[in-house]
């Protein structure tokens, strides 16, 4: 999944657990909205699923066939120095030949040669069991390179049919993505009729519906706090509600910022004297960081509008 969809993701799980915690009196007001909810809800979830998917095959296949190549590889090589050291033993040029190899080379063979190599080595001190013994070649090492063999062959196919696979995921991310695009473009504009009979849930529903940028960094949130001229605000009090709440406050600058905040979706407030307090939800994601910009309203316009 790319980055843009990643914060899309994020976006849209935060609509859907605000959606799940609207009260039955305000979904009233919005015809079809059980329906669009349900179905964009299960949409996120095939999201999250998808994605898993794609990064198992992505990540999962390889690190199991570099597992079983490093085992086989490992096993192979000893077995080799082992019916080397015997060829030595016994001036038998040939076999010591045969067996002779550096293992740095042996790592940068290709996928199926190694396997082949490793093979052959097993076939040539299967060949010679009988008088190996003194140098550690035994039936059962030797079933356990042959093991390693199989295994390796058997997870070898499996990388090239995870790029197949991969290649669905992601096309069936992007139709996903698309399909939410319209259920959100029709959840938006009931929304939009409570604008004024219920002012603050239409509100919380557009903050949630704002996608926040992230970066492979190593802050968890940094962003800046401004007014409504655009000029920073200072020794405003920014609360991450994880299960052992963080807090910092913001520099003259108007910035902020948090490190090694646990992955999973927080409430945030932001509050100061003489300013709306703000509580907004945001995604964390393990080691990438999320950008989160606000505008703070005083407290006496917030007054006088009204």
């Amino acid at each position: 999944m790319k980055a843009n969809q990643e914060d899309k993701l994020s976006m849209e799980i935060v609509v859907v657990d605000l959606l799940n915690n609207t009260t039955p009196t305000i979904l009233a007001q919005m015809p079809q909205i059980e329906s669009l909810k349900e179905e964009f809800s299960k949409n996120v979830d095939k999201l999250r699923e998808f994605k898993n998917g794609q990064t198992l095959n992505r990540t999962g296949n390889r690190m199991s066939k570099e597992q079983l190549r490093e085992q086989m590889t490992q096993l192979g090589f000893i077995t080799a120095a082992q019916v080397c050291a015997f060829a030595i033993a016994t001036d038998n040029e040939v076999l010591e030949m045969e067996v002779t190899y550096v293992y740095s080379d042996l790592l940068r063979l290709r996928d199926t040669d190694i396997a082949d190599t490793c093979q052959s080595i097993h076939d040539i001190a299967n060949a010679n069991l009988a008088t190996l013994a003194d140098y550690g070649v035994t039936t059962a090492s030797l079933e356990a390179l042959k093991d390693s063999i199989e295994n390796y062959n058997v997870v070898l196919p499996k990388t090239r049919a995870g790029i197949v696979t991969q290649t669905l995921f992601t096309d069936g991310i992007a139709e996903l993505f698309t399909e939410n695009d319209k259920l959100l473009f029709r959840m938006d504009k009931l929304v939009t009729m409570l604008k004024f009979a219920e002012a603050t849930y239409h509100d919380e529903y557009f903050k949630s519906r704002k996608i926040v940028n992230t970066g492979h960094r190593t802050l968890s949130l940094k962003g800046k706090i401004t007014n409504e001229l655009g000029q920073p605000i200072e020794k405003v009090t920014i609360t991450i509600e994880t299960p052992v709440p963080v807090t910092t406050k913001s520099t003259e600058l108007g910035n902020y910022q948090f490190k090694g905040v646990d992955a999973g979706m927080f409430a945030v407030t932001f509050q100061r004297d003489g300013y709306i307090t703000e509580r907004v939800f945001l995604v964390f994601t393990k080691n990438l960081r999320t950008d989160f910009n606000i505008v703070l309203k005083q407290a006496e316009q917030q007054q006088r509008s009204a």
